[in-house]
């Protein structure tokens, strides 16, 4: 299978949506339809899709979306990035980073790191900062540092900055 990265669009949005449920939902972190639309909206191009394909077939495989910030702060579920992202900032945040079920531990979520990375570079951004309920070893391992533990919803998040330049 060949993997590519490509910006989302709004025709991605119920496939974002079912993801973001499927990968989310089973411990309430799922954000609400409204502002993941608007991520969509206000930063497209922080917003990207991976897709695996085949001679035959292409797959969904995962998402990303990220805003922009002016300074490091604390991440927060179901922030309004019409309010929040900052064109001019110089702080990456990783809002959603998924990897579809059926093809996670085949390598794709350090592509989808790396192409984070790489957007970070290009947006002129120095750090990358996001929150994770799950894959905090996934991150550390790739240099991240966590920053501090809280709980969010009910359930632990872990808030973790990478610099990247």
């Amino acid at each position: 299978m060949i993997t590519s990265f490509r910006l989302a669009t709004s025709a991605d949005l119920p496939t974002i949506l079912r993801l973001d449920q499927e990968i989310f939902g089973v411990y309430g972190g799922q954000e609400d339809p409204n502002i993941i639309a608007a991520r969509l909206a206000v930063f497209p191009a922080g917003c990207a899709v991976v897709e695996r394909h085949t001679d035959d077939e292409t797959f969904f495989a995962g998402y990303l979306t990220t805003e922009k910030w002016a300074e490091l702060r604390d991440p927060a579920l179901d922030e309004d990035p019409r309010e929040t992202h900052q064109p001019e900032g110089t702080v990456l945040n990783v809002t959603t980073f998924a990897i579809a079920p059926g093809f996670q531990n085949q390598g794709l979520g350090v592509e989808l790191l790396d192409y984070t990375i790489d957007l970070a570079r290009r947006e002129g951004c120095r750090q990358i900062v996001l929150e994770t309920a799950r894959a905090r070893k996934f991150y550390l391992r790739h240099g991240f540092e966590l920053l501090k533990e809280r709980d969010q919803r009910g359930f632990p998040l872990y808030v973790m900055r990478l610099w990247v330049g």
